[in-house]
Formats: structure tokens, sequence, C-alpha cells
């Protein structure tokens, strides 16, 4: 907990400094530099005190240190003979002068800690950490620039990027808070720009999702089920008996990954060509801002159980839940139920 509370006491120094409109890679090393100041007047500070009451501390034996003389090198026959004279050196270490030999090699020592902590810090975003973009399944993400909306806050969207091509034995999403003031979109599933493929899913199942809207488009699906409670929907989607049946069964290749427990401002699915995955599972999956936009899947099923809720609250004669007619399956089963909802 002392580690924590010195980690946001220096997060609270450079944030202090950002404030005051010192960029932020300017203020990190103004920060660095306060603190291995800072570190090394408290060192030396503690130095000079324990040598004021050092008889107290040695029980009143006499230390005297005037003058540190480093060792010479030991007398090596080799270097006697060939007369190479052994290096020495000293430091004063009396009055004012001591203390600020201990400031200098003190402070030297803290810059070294500190650049080898520097260096050694990796702050790569690692899979499902928000505020990044993931090539799934590469766990390793990239962080993305500052909130759209708010430049002055980190983002904090969760980006999943499946390249062409790219093969998932199951995708979950379980136990997601979501939403953000002037936020559109809470979960987006969409192409690349200047892109044409398609999310191929064998099972896409939705549970105790909620939202203040939903938008279907350009979806086909061989089984539509959906059972959710809405402020009010259009089901304009269109059965079509020629959609083919999606089967993705080898897992070959292919990875699990799982994102739960974690709170973001918005989902986003995007596929830079045809990518697959056996089994979407999401799960309390709630937006308080925002609705779901879904486009491009080829599904061999979509189930959406009756514990999901969708409405902003303005009435069932309003539909804030639609399926659009782009929205083609083989077999519909419509439970969705119109009832005075508000997600907040």
């Amino acid at each position: 907990m002392q580690v924590l509370a010195i980690g946001g006491g220096v997060q609270s120094i450079q944030n202090w400094i950002v404030s005051l409109g010192v960029p932020e890679g300017a203020a990190f090393w103004l920060t660095a530099m306060v603190c291995v100041a800072s570190a090394s007047l408290v060192t030396v500070g503690l130095m000079v005190l324990m040598w004021k009451y050092r008889k107290a501390l040695v029980r009143d034996r006499e230390i005297k240190l005037d003058r540190f003389t480093a060792p010479g090198i030991p007398g090596i026959a080799l270097l006697n003979a060939l007369r190479i004279p052994t290096p020495k050196f000293s430091f004063d270490l009396s009055g004012m002068k001591g203390v600020g030999t201990a400031l200098g090699i003190v402070g030297v020592a803290f810059v070294v800690a500190f650049t080898f902590v520097i260096a050694s810090t990796d702050d790569t975003p690692v899979w499902p950490e928000a505020g990044a973009a993931y090539a799934l399944p590469n766990v390793h993400g990239v962080s993305l620039e500052p909130d759209p909306e708010n430049p002055a806050d980190a983002n904090q969207t969760l980006q999943i990027n499946l390249a062409s091509g790219v093969r998932l034995t199951t995708l979950t999403l379980n136990n997601l808070d979501l939403g953000k003031a002037g936020l559109t979109d809470c979960v987006t599933i969409q192409r690349t720009t200047n892109t044409t493929g398609w999310l191929y899913v064998d099972s896409w199942v939705m549970t105790g999702v909620s939202a203040p809207s939903l938008d279907f488009a350009n979806v086909e699906t061989g089984s539509l089920s959906l059972a959710a409670q809405t402020d009010g929907h259009a089901m304009d989607a269109t059965i079509d008996s020629t959609i083919s049946e999606i089967n993705i069964e080898s897992s070959r290749g292919a990875g699990q990954y799982i994102a739960e427990n974690s709170v973001v401002d918005r989902v986003i699915i995007q596929m830079g060509g045809d990518a697959i995955i056996g089994t979407l599972i999401m799960t309390d999956v709630d937006c308080s801002v925002g609705g779901w936009n879904v486009d491009y899947v080829k599904a061999g099923s979509i189930t959406m159980d009756n514990t999901s809720q969708f409405g902003d609250g303005d009435g069932i004669n309003t539909a804030d839940y639609t399926m659009n007619s782009t929205v083609k399956a083989r077999i519909i089963t419509d439970n969705l139920v119109d009832t005075p909802i508000t997600v907040k």
C-alpha cells in the first residue's frame, strides 16, 4: 500500500505540472527531476542528522571521516615493471563540502537507478486493458489516441481489430460496464474503411445485455431469436430461405479470448476482411450511454434472451430497438416485449 501511495504521489506531481500547460513528455522528465532531487535531499538530510548524533548512535565512540581516500589498486608486478601509475582520488567530507559531495553522489545514484527503471518499464497494453486496439490473436495492443470526445482525457475504448482471415474459437465479453457522456455508440461491429469483409460467427449469444438503443443492419443468419424487453421496437427483418448455414467447428490455429469485469467507455469490433469466430458470447454487457450499432455479420444463429433491456424512456411508440430490412434470416423467432424502459 505504501508503494501505491508513493506512485500516486508521483502521478499527482506530474498531473499538476501538466495542468500548468507543460507538455506531457516534458512533465514526465520534470517530475523525474523533482523526484531525484527530493530523494537526494531526504537521503543526505538523514545522513547529516545521523552524523550529528553519531556519538549517541555508536555509544560515545568517536568517528573521524573528514577525508575519504579510495584505496589504490593492489601492486601487480607487471604494472610496477611497466611503471603504470596507480589511480588514487579523495573527497573532502568536512563541513558543507561534505554535504555537497554527498548530494552529488546520491543524486547521480538516483539518476542512474531512475534511468534503469524507465528503460525496463514496458507500458505496452495487454489484453483486455482499455485504451488500446488489439489485433487478435495478438494479445499485445497499441495505445489509442486520446479520447476523441474529450482530448484531455485518456482513451478508455476496448477496440478489437480482426485482420482478414483471423480465426478465433471463442470471444467472450462478460460483465462489462460501458458508457460515457456524449457517446453515440457503445458497442460497434463494423468494417475497416475501404474493406469488404464480414464477421462469420457460428453462434452469437447475448444474455442480460442493455443499452438505451440498438440498431442491426447488414446481418445474415440462419436463426434469429430475440426475446428482449424494449421501450419500443421495429422488427423489419427479412425472412430469406436462401441464407446459408454457418458451421464453424474446427479450432485448429484458433484461440479463446475473454474480457470480463471491466469498465470501458465503448467496445469496437472492427474487421479488416473476413474474420471467423466460432462462438461470440456477450453477457452482462451494459451501456449507460450510447447504443449498439451492428453491421456486416453472418451467423449460424443469433440469440438474445428476455433479461436483455433496451430503451431511452421516450415511450413504446418510438422504436429504440431496430432490426432493419437488411437483417435477413432463414428462421425468425420474435418474442420482443414492449414495455416502458429507461436505461441509464
